[in-house]
């Protein structure tokens, strides 16, 4: 588990085609973090820029038990990483061992890890998981045709997604463009399935940052809203974290697990009450 900066500063990205799930939050300042997920680093693909560790990333470790890539984080994160005993593995573990800087880009937007790193970073530690993932399959049928939806996931940070007959596949593009990834040929990140968590945030009672901005907590307990959006169609559903200790579930509109296909998936933690542009 990586936290990837996505401040308008790091693009492009690095390694973020290989991975299996990206979750999309908001964090301070009105720009968003993604945490990416690896089941089974392999390879030795550049994957970054890595920054510091938020509060959605220990819940998010908590649920998938992964062992926790990040770069600093604030005084009452650390305490929490610490207090903990998360599982985690920051640029200052073994001398940087897992960790280098591209001296073509400036700091502290340069900091990068790779699936090689990840994987001995992992084998170091004794983290197991005793949870099986949903099997993948086909969405059913039923849903509304979407080839396009956008949102403003916050004021500063639009999201855009077109989906490719061809490719079967998600293009996503931002204020700044598309996404791409630069350890692959620059090309277009190719996403299989979009998934919007309909979840309540709220200030988290203290400071994150050096500029004073205030840490922000997202309500991930219990049920809520969700939004899929796979092979150019929509489902709507929920989500369910009724035990924190396991992954996400997600669940159609009957209560059952939703089946989606293999491939990249992306998940963005969003307003409960955020408006969509969607269209055929």
């Amino acid at each position: 588990m990586v936290q990837v900066e996505n401040a308008p500063q790091s693009r492009p990205h690095s390694g973020l085609q290989r991975a299996d799930l990206v979750y999309e939050y908001l964090t301070e300042g009105g720009i968003t973090r993604f945490t990416v997920i690896y089941f089974s680093p392999n390879g030795s693909d550049k994957i970054g820029p890595v920054r510091s560790a938020r509060l959605a990333a220990l819940r998010l470790q908590k649920s998938y038990g992964g062992v926790l890539f990040y770069s600093g984080a604030s005084d009452h994160v650390l305490g929490l990483i610490e207090d903990g005993r998360v599982p985690a593995v920051d640029e200052n573990t073994q001398g940087g061992h897992y960790f280098v800087r591209d001296p073509g880009r400036p700091p502290p937007h340069n900091l990068y890890t790779s699936q090689d790193r990840l994987l001995a970073g992992v084998q170091q530690s004794t983290q197991k998981v005793d949870y099986q993932l949903p099997a993948h399959a086909e969405p059913p049928k039923g849903g509304d045709a979407v080839t396009k939806l956008s949102f403003q996931q916050t004021n500063a940070h639009s999201v855009a997604y077109i989906y490719s007959a061809d490719s079967k596949t998600y293009l996503y593009a931002s204020e700044t463009g598309p996404e791409v990834d630069t350890e692959n040929g620059k090309q277009p990140l190719q996403i299989t399935n979009v998934i919007l968590v309909r979840v309540a945030h709220h200030g988290a009672g203290y400071t994150e940052d050096v500029l004073g901005e205030q840490g922000i907590d997202f309500d991930l307990a219990g049920q809520g809203p969700a939004e899929f959006y796979s092979r150019g169609t929509h489902l709507t559903g929920s989500w369910d974290l009724s035990d924190p200790a396991k992954p996400l579930r997600f669940l159609d509109a009957k209560g059952k697990d939703l089946p989606l296909p293999a491939g990249l998936t992306w998940i963005h933690l969003v307003d409960p009450d955020l408006a969509v542009t969607a269209s055929a």
